[in-house]
């Protein structure tokens, strides 16, 4: 009886502490499906991660400062995430990255029997830092679609000022008829700011502080600046239009001449080798028969 009893005390402490540990992890679990799930367009790891991260959240919330928070903001504002992550949410997101990556790092490490710190602190860095990396990318393109899109926009809106119709009424025409891209996107959060009661010069502008983009915020000012002057809106976005076409232009001229010196890295490293070798197999192999005859 007392060998029994002995064998029964520590399996019934290792059944408390596992349905302790059980019962938090539930609780956790709970309180992050309750957690709203994020409206918009969101890419396939934040989605998969959202679970982990509302766990986070609430614990980056009480170490982030609002100079942080404010930087974050605005990046997540130029990747058009402002309305579905919050700065704590999206550095929780980055930590539940790091620690998945840990994760993953110690059991490579354990199974190929190297040493597991290096591995470990080198995924968690990694893993923090690939989102990062998507956002500046995605920055980056954002940027770069609304450049080539915005001289046509310009124009139609040019058109539809000139015959008559009110810039918030062409606006919303070129919204309805668009295809989804980041500048309609930004036409649409201008026209959601209108009908909320802004003025429509400090709308842009909002806005345009929100993606910032230098032609958006080029094109805010010069709006604010035309409506508090008077001046025709017709005239001032022909001239904004034309303005960006040869940005655009200037830009696709400097591609042009980059793309001979980008092409130098794969010439030297493919092209040059094959080459080579193509040439020299022949007269290496006659050379050898006619040696060895």
């Amino acid at each position: 009886m007392t060998i029994l009893h002995h064998e029964l005390v520590p399996v019934l402490g290792l059944g408390i502490a596992f349905s302790a540990a059980g019962m938090l992890v539930t609780n956790a679990l709970r309180e992050a499906s309750n957690v709203p799930r994020p409206e918009g367009r969101l890419p396939w790891f934040v989605r998969a991660f959202w679970i982990p991260t509302s766990i986070i959240a609430p614990v980056v919330k009480s170490f982030l400062t609002d100079r942080h928070s404010k930087g974050i903001e605005r990046s997540l504002g130029a990747v058009e995430l402002e309305s579905a992550l919050t700065p704590c949410s999206w550095v929780g997101l980055r930590l539940a990255h790091g620690l998945f990556a840990a994760i993953v790092g110690a059991y490579c490490a354990r199974l190929v029997q190297m040493p597991m710190v290096p591995v470990v602190i080198s995924g968690f860095v990694l893993g923090c830092s690939l989102g990062g990396i998507w956002m500046r990318r995605t920055r980056c393109e954002v940027e770069r679609r609304i450049a080539r899109d915005l001289p046509s926009y310009l124009d139609l809106l040019t058109v539809c000022v000139e015959a008559g119709v009110t810039l918030t009424s062409g606006i919303n025409r070129m919204v309805e008829h668009a295809p989804d891209s980041p500048l309609r996107r930004y036409f649409e959060h201008v026209l959601r700011e209108v009908r909320s009661g802004r003025l429509r010069a400090q709308a842009f502008e909002n806005v345009a502080a929100l993606y910032d983009v230098p032609s958006l915020t080029t094109l805010a000012a010069t709006l604010a600046h035309a409506e508090s002057s008077g001046m025709s809106l017709g005239g001032i976005l022909r001239a904004q239009g034309q303005q960006q076409t040869a940005e655009r232009f200037a830009r696709a001229e400097k591609l042009a001449m980059q793309a001979p010196v980008k092409l130098l890295g794969p010439l030297i490293l493919c092209i040059f080798p094959c080459t080579f070798i193509v040439l020299a197999v022949p007269i290496v192999v006659r050379l050898s028969q006619a040696l060895a005859s």
